[in-house]
């Protein structure tokens, strides 16, 4: 008797211009180490999509016109304009109705919302769609990966090695060699699931870490030196506070690099010649000008911290980094409300005396 070999599994990405390129990377290349059939499909053929970031130009072998839910076993949705395209949106509304895997991840959910899928369904997405998700019925849950029947969501890009791990087990699917952990499993390194699918790379990071280091520990001593400067108590104490703030992320950013990649801060210092701009400007300084000062410090820095948040696939990395972005955006609204007071009818904007590191 003739054994016949098992189905490949085929699964669509939907792809659209100013898509997530590591939610398109991913999933894609776990999928295929897999053994699994992967199809780009597209508005038209006669066209190349581009990432947001401009680092990866994809083509595809089929558009959503000709294709019907039932040509795949899963449906993955890495972001993009795709829910301008009534095509997209049917082939998405049928895939969801005939139980097949559709997997959506960051901006992907917004579809879901065309097709009017999402009523009454556990879901997450990008943290500033969750009240659109909310406002077409949905149950928001603030988690890396949400299974709710055939639907799979993710939030973020430091999701995706486990949202990538529940694709493939939602598929029985495996990788030989590679362990598949439970997607719950804090303790179990994710980045290098992350590295091995074209994600994040030890290097980068890395130097993520150290890029977050080295803004908090010169911060840290400009915030000590602000605090000394300043006249009333109650700014003083206040400013003692931020500096208490970012001595507590640099050695939770230290121990992290070291514990995990084993690796010591490269303290690539902002230099003497920063520091001594600094002191120069501060021998004229008022209560005022300094807190124009710490305000745009705080600024650079949750911005900084944010962009990497949104740029690496390592979820317990982003997890500190996201701890230090929401502590720093909180010192942020305190410290504009102090400055406004302090500047009444002539205020200025704040004047940072750093760069920004991370675009």
């Amino acid at each position: 008797m003739s054994q016949h070999p098992t189905p490949r599994k085929r699964i669509a990405i939907l792809l659209e211009n100013q898509f997530e390129g590591s939610a398109y990377q991913v999933p894609s290349t776990a999928l295929r180490k897999a053994g699994g059939t992967v199809s780009v499909i597209g508005s038209r053929m006669n066209e190349g999509y581009q990432d947001k970031q401009g680092s990866v130009t994809v083509k595809p072998i089929a558009t959503s016109t000709e294709v019907r839910a039932g040509d795949f076993d899963a449906i993955v949705i890495p972001g993009g304009h795709i829910r301008a395209n009534p095509n997209m949106v049917r082939l998405v509304s049928q895939s969801i109705d005939q139980g097949i895997w559709v997997a959506a991840v960051g901006y992907g959910p917004q579809i879901l919302i065309e097709a009017d899928r999402l009523r009454d369904k556990h879901t997450t997405s990008a943290r500033s769609i969750h009240k659109d998700l909310l406002n077409a019925g949905a149950i928001y849950v603030n988690e890396p990966v949400v299974v709710d029947g055939n639907l799979i969501t993710a939030r973020q890009p430091s999701d995706l090695p486990m949202f990538t791990t529940m694709l493939l087990k939602c598929l029985n699917l495996t990788i030989k060699g590679t362990r598949l952990p439970e997607f719950t499993d804090s303790t179990f390194n994710w980045w290098k699931l992350g590295e091995a699918w074209g994600g994040s790379s030890k290097q980068e990071i890395v130097k993520a870490l150290n890029t977050t280091i080295v803004g908090e520990r010169y911060t840290l001593e400009a915030f000590r030196q602000y605090s000394h400067r300043v006249s009333h108590q109650d700014l003083r104490l206040f400013l003692q506070g931020i500096s208490s703030t970012k001595h507590y992320h640099v050695e939770r950013l230290e121990a992290h690099l070291y514990d995990v990649f084993g690796e010591r801060a490269t303290w690539r210092a902002v230099g003497s010649e920063a520091y001594a701009a600094l002191q120069s400007w501060l021998q004229s300084s008022n209560d005022t000008s300094i807190l124009r000062r710490a305000l745009g410090d705080i600024q650079t820095g949750v911005i900084d911290v944010h962009h990497l948040c949104n740029q690496l696939t390592d979820p317990q990395t982003v997890s500190i980094l996201e701890e230090v972005e929401h502590d720093l955006a909180n010192h942020e609204q305190r410290l504009a409300d102090l400055y406004r007071a302090r500047s009444g009818d002539h205020i200025k904007p704040p004047m940072p005396t750093t760069i920004a590191a991370v675009t």
